[in-house]
């Protein structure tokens, strides 16, 4: 008899909704508290602006215009940082109107850093102690590097109130990599703004407002009169007005500039968000992409705690005629939409039924994006950083993985992806870790069925990849990674009025991928080389959350993972009371299938009972989990500890004063072995 373990067991329950609609409350009274008091902000600003621009002495005080007009750029950017709560403040739980009110206050020092940096050509050129800094041409050159620089920085700001909700983290420099990997992108992007366009109607109306305001405050350029007094006057002040630039770019007074984990000493992790502005994320990031080698441990003493080394004996009850493996990998599939973990309205019905012919359960993903999950599914690979493994200064590094193993025992191997070729580099990575041979968008010839912005509909993709396995010699690999559940979340007209409908809009996508894999499934399931297979389903990550349990730092890594094999009944009945995760996937194939090959993995056989863990990283935090609690930390320093099955919504952090973690030893040992191997190019075993 199966089993599936919820690892939230409170999940779905009438008390959690009956709080979700307690917080909907409270949220909209925080937006209205916010929003009213921003509005009487920018009334009396407007008002002042306009009594102020009377002041011939004002007008003519080079300094007074500067720092004025630096204030309004510190206001709207301070504003369109707060736009993260105002527009997502079902991701913010548990703040009441003063302590919303202290983030805004405690963020304004994260704000002018950011400000001091994108400002100090213009600081520096207005505090010159020469006479032709009022020319008006190098007005023009200052006044346009200040305000390009500030509009694209409240940009910044306002695209993450949309990103965030799938990444949970303020933007990094990394997002430099993803849009000149990811081909469809600038398609997709029109349908972003159309889709979020009152996101998008903020950004406008905050980028005019700051070249109104900024030009209302404008400087009378009257020839200065130069003289000794003059000159040595405007130097002290050019050395004041530039140790006050320093001061900001710096962060105030303390030993070292301030980074992105000091967020954290005001709010709770979870908060620190909304404390942090996406320009100094950007900025902070640049950079530091490669790793530090570490030293927490002897190698005696790390191999005790985590040793990536791996070899299994096969599972004796693996049926003897099951070689192939398929492995698809689905987009954005979170757990929420799948009606067989939550026990409430679904949108995957076919999956629904396979799940209880599985081995299934609700895994924890290992990152937030699709070029972060495939390596973590295939390769055992995961991402601790910014940076993706593909685009990272590691890409050059040799990697393990499942197509590499099994080409040493002469299995045919391919990767399918309906998208374009060359997308977030998927192709380069298939080719990497072992696979043959690569099929993309480029392999398939009619192009008909291309839907318009990221590739091929999953139907007609998944009846290709079908037909194409029936030519594959035995024994095979497969992998095929779907697209039809991303944004902007299409699905054919046909079924426009024949699939469920949800909270979200990817919901429905999400229902019409389901229906493609029932009709592949029915397809398949008269080959001859169907129950030789092994098929693993789950997800490259989780979408933007519906439910409150699946919004926060739980619940937004919460996929499925499904081994599903015709001729092996005996699956189903595997209990699992421990976490699984993505990088599970290759080692448990591995020990399945009875290849004992010595191979380096990050994750563990699902097979075995023991070191059972997960591990992820998201907004600059790592989270680590055994079979009952979770532990955040960044930068060594433990932030939360959450006993996860009983406590989804991560209430009670119940962080010991003693700070003496299990967790966090294994943690150390983790990224001991992690940054160490990737600097020494040792990911494979040799």
């Amino acid at each position: 008899m199966f089993r599936e373990i919820n690892l939230y067991e409170n999940y779905g329950s009438l008390a959690l909704k009956s709080m979700e609609r307690r917080n909907s409350i409270r949220h909209k009274r925080l937006k209205f508290s916010f929003s009213l008091t921003i509005y009487l902000i920018f009334f009396y600003f407007c008002k002042s602006m306009r009594s102020i621009n009377q002041i011939t002495s004002f007008k003519g005080n080079i300094y007074a215009v500067m720092y004025a007009r630096l204030l309004v750029l510190l206001l709207l950017l301070s504003v369109s940082r707060m736009m993260m709560y105002f527009f997502n403040p079902q991701l913010f739980t548990g703040i009441n109107v003063f302590q919303l009110f202290l983030i805004w206050f405690y963020g304004l020092r994260f704000d002018v850093v950011s400000l001091s940096i994108l400002a100090s050509f213009f600081v520096l050129g207005n505090s010159l102690p020469f006479g032709f800094r009022r020319n008006k041409t190098f007005q023009k050159i200052l006044n346009y590097l200040v305000l390009i620089s500030s509009s694209i920085a409240l940009i910044l700001n306002m695209v993450d109130v949309v990103y965030y909700r799938f990444t949970l983290k303020r933007l990094t420099a990394d997002i430099f990599n993803y849009v000149a990997n990811n081909g469809a992108f600038t398609e997709v992007f029109p349908s972003f703004i159309m889709d979020f366009w009152q996101v998008s109607l903020v950004s406008i109306i905050l980028v005019l407002f700051m070249w109104f305001s900024f030009y209302r405050l404008g400087l009378n350029r009257k020839i200065e009169k130069t003289s000794w007094r003059f000159y040595t006057w405007q130097s002290l002040l050019f050395l004041l007005s530039m140790s006050i630039l320093l001061i900001g770019i710096r962060g105030g007074f303390q030993l070292k500039p301030i980074n992105i984990i000091d967020a954290n000493k005001k709010v709770a992790s979870s908060l620190s968000p909304l404390v942090l502005n996406t320009p100094f994320t950007m900025i902070k990031s640049v950079g530091q992409n490669a790793f530090q080698e570490k030293n927490y441990y002897t190698s005696h003493e790390l191999e005790a705690i985590f040793n990536p080394i791996r070899s299994y004996t096969k599972r004796e009850a693996t049926p003897r005629n099951i070689k192939n493996v398929v492995v698809i990998v689905l987009e954005s599939f979170s757990a929420e939409h799948i009606g067989f973990f939550t026990q409430g309205k679904s949108f995957t019905p076919f999956l629904d039924s396979l799940f209880t012919k599985s081995l299934c359960v609700r895994a924890i993903a290992n990152g937030k994006r699709s070029i972060e999950g495939i390596p973590a599914v295939l390769s055992s690979l995961p991402t601790l950083s910014n940076a993706s493994f593909l685009n990272g200064p590691y890409a050059a590094n040799q990697i393990e993985g499942l197509a590499n193993t099994l080409v040493q025992h002469n299995y045919k191997t391919a990767f399918f992806h309906g998208g374009k070729n060359g997308t977030m580099s998927f192709d380069a990575y298939a080719y990497k870790a072992g696979f043959q041979s690569y099929y993309g968008l480029n392999e398939y010839l009619n192009k008909e069925d291309y839907d318009g912005h990221w590739g091929i509909w999953d139907e007609e993709y998944l009846a290709y990849f079908g037909a194409q396995l029936n030519d594959f010699k035995e024994p095979f690999l497969a992998s095929v990674f779907t697209l039809s559940s991303h944004h902007p979340y299409q699905i054919p007209e046909k079924y426009k009025d024949q699939l469920p409908s949800g909270k979200l809009p990817i919901q429905k996508a999400i229902a019409y991928t389901d229906l493609a894999l029932k009709h592949f499934f029915k397809q398949i399931e008269k080959q001859a080389w169907y129950p030789n297979t092994i098929f693993v389903i789950t997800a490259d990550h989780t979408s933007e959350g519906a439910s409150l349990a699946a919004k926060n730092s739980l619940g937004q890594f919460s996929i499925p993972l499904a081994f599903f094999a015709p001729a092996d009944s005996g699956l189903k009945k595997v209990i699992l009371q421990r976490p699984v995760q993505q990088l599970d996937v290759y080692p448990s194939l591995l020990q399945y299938l009875g290849i004992s090959d010595t191979i380096v993995a990050f994750g563990n056989s699902i097979f075995e009972s023991h070191n059972a863990f997960a591990i992820n990283f998201y907004n600059q935090k790592i989270q680590v989990f055994d079979s009952d609690q979770m532990l955040i930390i960044q930068d060594d320093i433990a932030l939360g500890l959450y006993d996860y099955r009983t406590d989804s919504l991560l209430k009670v952090n119940k962080l010991p004063a003693d700070m003496n973690i299990p967790l966090q030893d294994f943690q150390k040992a983790f990224i001991q072995q992690y940054n160490n191997r990737m600097i020494s190019n040792g990911l494979k075993n040799n």
